[in-house]
């Protein structure tokens, strides 16, 4: 680790320090991706990564941005995270996730490429447009996020189901699930926000803030809650060696941040799957180990509003149709995830698409930021 190789080196207690190393990890991230993403982008260019089809003189933007965002963050996080089972827990599942994403891309990638060539045609490619199927999906996550659990619970001293409530102090009331029912808990959130956050990735820009504002409450609950007396003031509770994910989440932020800046529309790259998936899930198990998964919902309030849209899309036509008087299933929304609803519902109000959706991009981003406050005033106050 570069941090401790410094202070071994100089033994200056600056490269110690949880702040200092917190805002390397950021600066180092960020700075990986300013300076490789251009050189990124020509290579897929070059071997056409694209999952979408070009528009007239329009090329398609390449997908698979997100393979060098998780590198950058991991290469930042070994320099500037000590390694203990809190951290190697968020990056192995930052790794798995975003290795089942990066494969779902390249599934996408070549069965476009059929489509090109003739071999299928767009209505098949739109029926293989996931790539691995859901299932699939479904089973490594759960599996992945089931070893990592194992792996936590071995090694994580003290590591317990209690659960922090939203509005109560612990010392009011501090539920507990028996072990068993904690590791589907951690199964279920890391699944959930992964999936959360891919249904997000459909727009320019969609899924980085909320990934930035989830990050950011997850950086200062480990950095206050590390601290034994910064817990006791603000009555959460203190975890050891929880505070090493701080310099992850600062990381994920500086990459995100930096990546804006090829992703903001009209974007030069798409973070594809292996982005989107791999960071939901880091997100999702960071929030379980510093015991605030209750929170998600509320921080990542976009993420649970794109799944939620999916999920009720998709039973209530089966209900409907299964159930209703004409037998023919009904849609809850337009379109789903959420944000295409609003793209055919406020079409006839905008004189372009690009128009259309940097309205609905801000408006989405302004609900991640106000998410942000409330949760952080829940977590930190109202009590």
């Amino acid at each position: 680790m570069l941090s401790q190789y410094l202070f071994s080196l100089t033994h200056y207690a600056l490269f110690e320090d949880r702040l200092f190393r917190a805002g390397a990890a950021s600066l180092f991230a960020s700075l990986l991706v300013f300076l490789l993403m251009p050189h990124w982008i020509r290579f897929l260019n070059k071997q056409d990564a694209t999952s979408d089809f070009d528009q007239g003189k329009k090329k398609a933007p390449p997908i698979m941005g997100g393979m060098l965002l998780v590198a950058s963050v991991l290469a930042a996080s070994l320099c500037f995270a000590k390694l203990n089972a809190y951290s190697i827990s968020a990056l192995l599942i930052l790794l798995a996730y975003a290795t089942i994403g990066g494969i779902d891309d390249v599934m996408k990638i070549h069965n476009k490429r059929l489509v090109n060539q003739g071999k299928i045609t767009k209505a098949d490619y739109q029926a293989k447009a996931d790539g691995i199927s859901a299932r699939l999906r479904l089973f490594l996550y759960f599996l992945f996020s089931l070893l990592v659990a194992v792996f936590a619970y071995k090694f994580i001293p003290g590591l317990s189901g209690h659960l922090t409530m939203p509005f109560v102090k612990p010392e009011v009331w501090f539920p507990h699930l028996p072990n068993w029912a904690f590791i589907l808990l951690i199964c279920m959130v890391t699944t959930s926000s992964a999936n959360g956050a891919n249904f997000t990735d459909g727009l320019d820009s969609l899924v980085s803030v909320p990934i930035i504002t989830t990050s950011l409450f997850a950086g200062m609950v480990a950095y206050i809650s590390g601290n034994a007396i910064f817990a006791k003031y603000f009555l959460i509770p203190h975890i050891p060696g929880g505070d090493e994910l701080f310099p992850i989440c600062t990381a994920t932020v500086g990459a995100m941040l930096a990546y804006l800046w090829y992703n903001s529309p009209p974007a030069e790259i798409y973070m594809g799957d292996a982005g989107s998936i791999g960071f939901g899930g880091a997100i999702g198990m960071m929030f379980v180990l510093l015991k605030i998964e209750l929170f998600l919902p509320i921080v990542g309030g976009v993420f649970l509003a794109e799944a939620l849209s999916v999920l009720l899309q998709i039973t209530g036509f089966k209900f409907t149709k299964r159930f209703g008087k004409d037998r023919t299933g009904r849609r809850l929304f337009l379109r789903a995830p959420l944000h295409h609803h609003y793209q055919l519902k406020w079409k006839e109000r905008f004189d372009s698409g690009q128009a259309l959706n940097s309205k609905i991009i801000w408006r989405f981003h302004l609900v991640s930021l106000l998410a942000l406050i409330i949760g952080s005033l829940i977590f930190f106050k109202v009590r």
